[in-house]
């Protein structure tokens, strides 16, 4: 049978699964006939469908079994929430759960059917070492080679390998939307290499995939197409057992997860419903329903620990009533859920008292949009949050949140909160990263994160203890009525801040004639402020300049770490936001919490409007904040200091004047044993690569659109070591240029 035949059926199955798994949704959800039929007979049943489907679907009610102790605390927790229900009734219902619905030893509940191997095999099962077998590495997120045939002597011949494209062929449209992104970090497993790719509204007959390439060449092995769209930044590898076959697992519009079979480039038989389950069951209350479906998703690749896949989620940005953010953890041979972590606490549960009355209820937020990491060895569990969705009066907890969690049953062990009450969305969007760290003389386990305010934690990441100290310190206040600043907030003894956090006056750029000029007129007639970190963005006394921006400092693309060096590495923009002076009384937040439900409205195509403190020259818009407006830095973990700072990217319409001015860049880097750091990121279309131990910079090669991506290196079978990047241009720092390549280098 040919691919593509291959890739119809697995279409048409996961078409089929979908069309099911939305059918049992709306049965779960309704109290009638159709969801009575789906609940097993025996004593107790009608009671349980009476009471429990007051306020709740019965779906997510028996979505998870228990523990005889655990149902017995949702009935104590239902009842203090409302639930008026007879002694006899309750005996009832508890004897009919714990019939039915009781979980196994550890947590499981019964298993589902698992995959046979009956399917004919398009490509054998994957063997050999591992040699980019998960987002950032590996579980700690490590973006570390010991690679070492591209080196700091060679690294300037590198030459074009192969170029892979999906299907929608260069584009000058400019951005499409988050879920139209190419910003995918390919897995390379037992010699093949897996990748997704987005659908776009540029080409609405081109489907997003799942594809398997040959590293060495780019030529496709097999490729699925699925029926929704493919979301994140990439997938991830589970590897199976002997009587499973290993399966990428990734995330689809509308909240779904699905799970593809890499022996045949099918839906995973025995994962759900033909491949798929519907992971917005059970994070969207009666009152949510299904109002905010096209809004969730789960995004950046989920993390694999032994037989779990543990989610973070994106719901959306609206105010309530919206899903829940909650990781959760389901079997990565069945897909049923075997724990959840509510990200707001519930009644009930720790730190659930710092959110006052109702306000905890149906709010999203403090998610993990980003990546997890995981300690193999330990079981533990490190998730970065972002903000939350509300206007709640207190820190917000667990928001702006590292949490370190049991990776078996979803338990908090300990938490930092980096960021109390976040009105300037500066969430934690960087992947953790896990090393063993020199301090004081000896080595201790640590994790390693940064946010969009640019400051670098660090805490042992067994018991939490910061290694580079953690002071509460006040932050500026507004004389404003509607002040929302939190009092205090924590920073990092050492070291300072790794993006800017400030500017002055005399910081404004001369790059062409009449700019500084300009600008300093646009500076004095307007009164700005420079407001320090943690400032209001808006005031009703003058207009305001605050660094970090939204996107930050760093972001999602996140660091990498060189043992050999002790050097963390990570790049970050400085883009100031200017605010004008405002009326009394509009309020200091910048936080939409008002976004009615629904789809957002259509983005608009082409590069995005420039802010009120830039400068145009010749067609080019210019920021007048200070530059570099890009760079890379070099973190010396051990000394707890800056090792080095350099401009990342260029303004290629400025000629000489530009090549120092930095660029605004979003993606991750990766760091090799042959002491180099390969880059995109920057939104010039450049390639780079640095040397890891001084910052210079080594080569670097244009593309066809910008890498706004992290990049991956391998060894392929024909003994060459490849380094290989998405250039799909786009993104909230791209400009117009868009493309559908991925390009691997390697030397001659």
């Amino acid at each position: 049978m040919s691919l593509r035949r291959w890739s119809v059926l697995g279409a048409m199955v996961s078409v089929t699964a979908i069309m099911g798994a939305n059918a049992l949704a709306q049965g779960g959800a309704s109290s009638g006939e159709d969801g009575m039929a789906r609940l097993p007979q025996g004593p107790g049943r009608a009671e349980f469908a009476a009471n429990c489907s007051k306020c709740h679907a019965i779906g997510t009610v028996t979505a998870k079994p228990k523990s005889a102790a655990d149902w017995d605390e949702t009935l104590a927790k239902m009842k203090k929430l409302g639930l008026i229900i007879a002694p006899g009734d309750e005996a009832a219902v508890r004897s009919y759960l714990l019939a039915h619905y009781q979980a196994k030893e550890g947590g499981a509940g019964a298993p589902m059917p698992v995959a046979t191997g009956e399917a004919k095999a398009l490509y054998p099962r994957p063997s050999g070492a591992n040699q980019w077998p998960a987002y950032g590495g590996g579980g700690a997120n490590g973006n570390f080679s010991p690679l070492t045939q591209i080196n700091t002597r060679n690294v300037g011949r590198l030459q074009p390998a192969w170029t892979f494209r999906y299907g929608t062929g260069p584009s000058k449209a400019g951005d499409q939307g988050l879920d139209s992104r190419f910003e995918v970090t390919p897995l390379l497993i037992g010699g093949v290499m897996y990748i997704s790719t987005p659908a776009t509204p540029l080409k609405p007959d081109l489907k997003a995939s799942i594809t398997a390439i040959r590293p060495e060449s780019g030529e496709v092995i097999w490729k699925y197409e699925s029926p929704k769209g493919i979301h994140g930044r990439g997938i991830a590898y589970w590897p199976g057992d002997a009587k499973t076959a290993p399966r990428l697992i990734f995330g689809t519009d509308e909240g779904y997860l699905m799970a593809v079979d890499v022996t045949t480039g099918q839906p995973a038989r025995g994962f759900g419903r033909g491949g798929v389950i519907d992971a917005y069951i059970g994070v969207a209350s009666e009152i949510v329903g299904e109002s905010r479906r096209s809004t969730f998703t789960i995004p950046n690749p989920v993390t694999i620990w032994r037989d779990l896949i543990i989610t973070g989620a994106r719901p959306g940005e609206g105010g309530p009533p919206q899903p829940r953010g909650d990781i959760r953890a389901f079997d990565a041979r069945t897909g049923r859920q075997v724990w959840a972590f509510h990200v707001i606490p519930e009644p009930g549960e720790a730190n659930h008292d710092t959110w006052v009355g109702d306000e905890w209820r149906d709010t999203s937020g403090a998610n993990v949009w980003s990546t997890m990491a995981i300690d193999e060895e330990r079981g533990i569990l490190y998730a970065p949050t972002g903000d939350a969705n509300s206007g709640a009066k207190g820190p917000q907890l667990y928001s702006d949140t590292l949490l370190a969690l049991d990776a078996a049953s979803g338990k908090l062990l300990w938490h930092h909160q980096l960021t109390h009450h976040d009105i300037w969305d500066w969430d934690s969007p960087t992947p953790p990263l896990l090393a063993d760290v020199m301090q004081g003389g000896k080595s201790v386990p640590a994790v390693m994160l940064t946010g969009k305010h640019g400051l670098f934690f660090m805490f042992d990441r067994v018991t939490g203890e910061p290694l580079n100290g953690f002071t509460e310190k006040p932050t500026p206040r507004a004389d404003e009525p509607t002040d929302e600043v939190w009092p205090t907030q924590p920073f990092p003894d050492a070291p300072g801040p790794i993006a800017r956090v400030k500017m002055t006056r005399e910081e404004i750029p001369d790059l062409v004639p009449g700019m500084k000029a300009s600008c300093t007129e646009f500076w004095d007639r307007n009164g700005i402020v420079v407001g320090d970190l943690y400032a209001p963005r808006q005031s009703s006394a003058h207009a305001t300049l605050t660094y970090p921006s939204p996107v930050g400092g760093p972001n999602w693309g996140g660091g990498s770490y060189s043992a050999q060096l002790g050097y963390y590495f990570v790049n970050v923009q400085n883009r100031p936001v200017y605010r004008p002076k405002v009326a009394a009384g509009s309020g200091v937040a910048m936080m939409n919490r008002n976004v009615p439900a629904g789809p957002p409205p259509p983005r608009p195509t082409g590069p995005r409007s420039p802010q009120g403190f830039t400068y145009s020259a010749n067609g080019v818009n210019l920021s007048c904040g200070a530059t570099p407006w890009g760079e890379l830095v070099a973190v010396d973990v051990a000394k707890r200091s800056i090792a080095w700072r350099v401009p990342l990217g260029i303004t290629e319409a400025l000629g000489k004047a530009g090549l120092n001015t930095g660029a605004p860049n979003i993606g991750g880097n990766i760091v090799t044993a042959g002491g180099v750091v390969f880059i995109g990121a920057t939104n010039d279309h450049r390639f780079r690569a640095f040397d890891a131990k001084s910052g210079k910079l080594l080569w670097q090669t244009v593309l066809e659109a910008s890498a706004h991506s992290t990049p991956i290196t391998y060894m392929g079978a024909d003994g060459k070591q490849y380094v290989v990047v998405a250039a799909g241009g786009g993104t909230a720092v791209g400009g117009p240029e868009m493309s559908d390549t991925l390009v691997a280098y390697r030397l001659p």
